[in-house]
């Protein structure tokens, strides 16, 4: 499953640099990542080698990009892909030992992680943010179900690429409310 999850992501970064006529492309050379060839390594196994697997919130995020229905929150606005990208700034310099305090061990016995998250998942959900509460009651779900190999719960909720993701989307999404004529994505859900 998570070779499909690289598939996905190299769709999704082949339709963003192909002109629209030609994102088709995007599908043939995401399926072309499957083909092994060197070694007998294809060139999605390769990119798990190299950054591991996406969270389950990226594979979701990337599921409605590659199918046209990249959320509003993350097709034009900021503040979305802000607040990870600055929970992750927090997060993983944290996370490799730049302090005492270590977020990743929480995950392991993610009882103290759940009550927390309940508080924004309260917060999302006073303020009618159904895309956020799918979000994270889907990465809950298969974090319940175990469907990644790991057994920390933050590996279901955020991943680097993510991460870095959501922090070309604030820059480039701040560029484009200044600019809208350079604006490619269709945002089609409003919340």
């Amino acid at each position: 499953m998570m070779i499909l999850a690289q598939v996905l992501l190299l769709i999704w970064l082949f339709s963003r640099l192909l002109p629209r006529r030609l994102t088709w492309l995007a599908a043939v050379f995401g399926l072309a990542a499957l083909i092994p060839w060197g070694h007998g390594l294809s060139l999605a196994a390769a990119l798990r080698a190299l950054w591991g697997d996406p969270s389950i919130t990226t594979i979701q995020l990337l599921v409605l990009a590659v199918a046209g229905r990249t959320p509003a929150a993350f097709g034009r606005r900021w503040q979305g892909p802000a607040v990870i990208a600055v929970i992750s700034l927090l997060f993983y310099p944290l996370a490799l030992g730049a302090g005492d305090f270590d977020p990743y061990r929480l995950g392991f016995h993610p009882t103290v992680l759940l009550a927390v998250l309940a508080i924004p998942a309260l917060l999302l959900w006073w303020r009618g943010q159904v895309l956020w509460l799918w979000l994270l009651a889907v990465d809950l779900l298969a974090f319940a179900a175990g469907v990644l190999e790991s057994t920390n719960l933050w590996d279901y909720l955020t991943d680097p690429l993510l991460a870095i993701a959501c922090a070309v989307l604030v820059v480039r999404n701040l560029t484009t409310a200044r600019n809208p004529s350079n604006h490619r994505l269709q945002a089609t859900d409003p919340s």
